[in-house]
């Protein structure tokens, strides 16, 4: 048989045969080494090939078939299908899989597993796994200072982490805490970013809700450019409020750059912006101030655009809590935070 379907069975795996065919053949064909229009074997000669039942070949043809990796054609054979048009994305995607496989296999190797009992304890898990509409989800709401970051953070959560998660502004907060305080029982946790988690512990102080904070952060391309700027470098750092800035500051100065200066900026005062590009030679900025900082600044500035992301050790920190909360019920309230949040949306639209 062809290198490129170098197939390796373990029979005495938890792994079930069909499944190790299927997960292998599958793996070839999204990492290119087995080509569209390839042929692969009749189910015959691969049966014998790994001296398995031809029921189970002929199974796992038929599955990857469904799915759109193989095509089998009467009277000529099984091929590999052509790339679907999302191909390149899904190959992204199997390549970033593949290093969390690996990752894990090492974890596992350490605490003093096989790869072969980690691959059937991982098999396992999937079989008893529950189902999306059957996943605990655990209310909470977040809070942020602006209306952008409340957004795209808010959104980050709920799709990294099993959360029925409401969002208010802080000024929003205030309000409840001041008129409803009561409709906050509802929530397991309050989640912030780590600049306003004091603000809000604070804020609700005597409630007993436990309040999280996480540390949102510059990209990592982002700091290893400034990482190499030289010592003194002026740095504007801005973004469209004042709080947003003052964020960026912080997580630029957490991660130890002392040899640059940070000159500060805001969207909604464009005269702090002319002062800052008067000063800075480099400038970090988020996307919604964007076009107002290329309008302003002078020609060949570099102009780095970073819409920071929360940090991925701290959402991990989150889910580890998550698990250890009680199930609750926290649909009631729920559409008043809503409400709170959007009708001051209104307001500012």
């Amino acid at each position: 048989m062809d290198d490129a379907m170098d197939l390796r069975l373990n029979r005495k795996s938890q792994l079930p045969i069909h499944a190790q065919l299927k997960a292998q053949l599958s793996h070839l064909i999204q990492a290119g080494q087995l080509a569209p229009g390839a042929q692969l074997p009749t189910v015959r000669q691969l049966a014998g090939f790994l001296r398995i039942n031809r029921n189970t070949v002929s199974k796992v043809f038929a599955e990857l078939e469904r799915e759109g990796y193989l095509s089998c054609e009467p009277g000529r054979g099984t091929f590999v299908s052509p790339p679907k048009a999302e191909a390149g994305a899904r190959s992204q995607k199997m390549r970033n899989l593949l290093a969390l496989v690996d990752e894990a296999v090492d974890k596992a190797r350490r605490l003093g597993f096989s790869p072969a009992e980690f691959a059937g304890a991982l098999y396992a898990r999937a079989q008893t796994a529950p189902t999306p509409d059957r996943i605990h989800k655990v209310p909470a709401l977040f809070v942020e200072c602006n209306r952008p970051q409340l957004k795209s953070f808010s959104a980050e959560l709920e799709k990294a982490l099993p959360l029925r998660l409401d969002s208010l502004l802080i000024t929003d907060l205030e309000r409840m805490a001041r008129k409803a305080p009561r409709a906050l029982q509802q929530y397991a946790l309050i989640i912030t970013t780590f600049f306003h988690a004091h603000e809000i512990q604070r804020l609700l102080a005597g409630t007993g809700i436990e309040v999280v904070g996480l540390l949102a952060e510059a990209s990592l391309e982002t700091l290893m450019r400034l990482t190499a700027l030289s010592e003194g470098t002026k740095v504007g750092v801005a973004c469209n409020e004042w709080t947003g800035t003052e964020n960026v500051k912080l997580s630029i100065q957490n991660a130890g750059l002392k040899h640059i200066r940070l000159v500060p900026g805001c969207g909604q005062d464009p005269e702090s912006l002319r002062r800052m590009l008067k000063e800075a030679s480099v400038v970090v900025c988020s996307s919604l101030v964007e076009e107002k900082i290329r309008t302003l600044a002078p020609e060949g500035m570099e102009i780095i655009v970073d819409d920071r992301k929360l940090d991925r050790s701290g959402i991990e920190m989150l889910r580890r809590r998550l698990g250890e909360l009680p199930a609750r019920d926290g649909g009631r309230g729920r559409a008043k935070a809503r409400r709170a949040s959007s009708g001051r949306e209104e307001k500012a639209s």
